[in-house]
């Protein structure tokens, strides 16, 4: 065991001297040179003589084998505050080479009990933090529409693979004002609980439209998005989410589509088997005051098809460039009737994960 000083203007040399015939020793001329040298695997006590370096130091990697040389060492209320920000030991800055020789000594045994004991410590937060993980995947997984659901004539399914225990992406699909069906795909930003948080939000949003929908929001979907872009923003979560809406008229089968940044672009497959991206775009919802959408129509006949995904999706996806991998969308959507042709059709093993979330929404109108 070596030790690492951090020499600051209180760092009386005469100690230095001292330090250095105890253990190797070596000077950093301040904490940020000190956490340089550690991450060239350096395995030190590290002497500072400062509360404040100590708590930079600790607050950064609470394991530290961290000693506190102060004038204070006589003084018990001293003494306790640092020795409750974590440093392992406090020595007298007047302290000649034998006490020091001795308290350095019993440093190897309190180190080796304080590091077992931080680490069963964090181990066990873990546990609680990936319980509470699963109890809110439950809920997401609660907060989810049947799959599949048939409403009118039409059959909705989806798949979401989450890249944590938690998922920042969102699928949703109902019936609402008596002749319409509402679907959407949503992608929060990042990952995790606060991004997971921002779903249970959309869900009560879905509640909202189905009880608060305007008439002219039905020929105007783009409207529902605005509403979605002032209800985030006011909450103030500092989380913007990429959202692609789909209204289906329900008495004509007549599609209107929106997208609010959302990539990629939906997929209409018709009965033949063709396939095209419904370019529509805009902004996403949760970032700029002022936003505008412009609906995509298009009418579905019996047997066509809607294929969402999500952006994780092509984090797995073999080929270079993007042009290469909206091909491979399009080839699988066209290709594939359901969810399962879709992931074997892009190469994806069932229940593969991805840095990122996947999400697929699939929209088929019956024959």
């Amino acid at each position: 065991m070596s030790l690492l000083v951090v020499h600051s203007e209180l760092a009386p040399n005469p100690l230095i001297e001292i330090l250095s015939t105890v253990a190797p020793c070596s000077t950093v001329a301040n904490v940020g040179a000190a956490r340089s040298a550690l991450r060239s695997g350096r395995d030190d006590v590290i002497v500072v003589s400062t509360l404040r370096d100590a708590a930079e130091l600790l607050s950064a990697d609470p394991l530290l084998d961290v000693v506190l040389v102060s004038d204070s060492v006589n003084q018990a209320d001293a003494v306790l505050t640092a020795l409750r920000t974590g440093v392992l030991d406090v020595w007298a800055a007047d302290g000649d080479s034998a006490g020091i020789q001795a308290q350095f000594t019993a440093l190897g045994a309190r180190s080796h009990q304080r590091q077992l004991a931080l680490k069963h410590r964090m181990l066990r937060q873990d546990n609680e933090i990936q319980r509470d993980q699963r109890a809110g995947r439950l809920i997401q997984l609660g907060m989810l529409p049947p799959n599949p659901m048939m409403i009118g004539d039409y059959v909705l399914r989806h798949r979401i693979v989450p890249s944590s225990i938690l998922s920042g992406d969102f699928v949703d699909y109902f019936s609402f004002a008596q002749h319409y069906l509402a679907a959407y795909v949503a992608d929060v930003a990042g990952h995790g609980a606060s991004s997971a948080f921002v779903t249970v939000l959309l869900k009560n949003f879905s509640r909202r439209i189905r009880r608060e929908y305007r008439v002219d929001m039905l020929n105007e979907p783009g409207l529902i998005l605005a509403w979605l872009n002032r209800e985030l923003l006011e909450q103030q979560i500092d989380k913007h989410v990429t959202f692609a809406l789909v209204l289906i008229d329900l008495r004509d089968d007549t599609l209107l589509h929106v997208n609010a940044g959302h990539y990629p672009q939906a997929v209409l497959v018709r009965a033949s088997g063709v396939a095209r991206f419904l370019d529509a775009g805009g902004k996403p919802v949760g970032l700029f005051p002022e936003v505008a959408y412009t609906a995509v129509t298009a009418t579905i006949e019996p047997g066509d098809r809607l294929v969402l995904f999500s952006d994780g999706v092509l984090e797995l996806l073999g080929e270079k460039s993007l042009d290469a991998k909206e091909q491979r969308l399009l080839r699988a959507a066209s290709e594939s009737e359901n969810l399962d042709e879709v992931w074997a059709s892009l190469g994806l093993a069932a229940g593969q994960q991805s840095p990122d979330d996947m999400s697929c929404l699939i929209i088929s109108r019956e024959p």
